[in-house]
């Protein structure tokens, strides 16, 4: 019970210690962009690119769906009636996709 007691003290005053240390303020030269010892002349942009992660998404989400379908689909019935509702699933949302234009690279977000 003791040491119970000494593990809860020892965790709760870590915890203490780690969000102290993660809440105090940064200074504004640790967290801006570093150029040539100057202040920035432009406030950069963000390279961050909406189309590429919507596709990176998809990708992600239908490699997992091909994964789920490349076992043997006639072990059983219930398996059999699972596989054709992710053929489905997948047809259904590639479909969509399609006809609202999300595969479209040119269009802006």
């Amino acid at each position: 019970m003791l040491f119970f007691v000494l593990f809860m003290v020892l965790v709760f005053f870590l915890l203490v210690v780690l969000l102290s240390y993660f809440f105090m303020g940064s200074e504004f030269y640790k967290s801006s962009p570093f150029e040539c010892g100057f202040q920035p002349f432009m406030v950069s942009g963000s390279s961050f690119s909406m189309p590429f992660f919507v596709i990176s998404l998809m990708f992600l989400l239908f490699d997992v769906e091909i994964i789920i379908m490349s076992f043997p689909p006639f072990v059983s019935e219930y398996f059999f009636i699972y596989y054709w509702f992710v053929i489905l699933l997948v047809l259904l949302a590639t479909c969509y996709e399609w006809l609202s234009g999300i595969l479209s690279w040119v269009s802006s977000f």
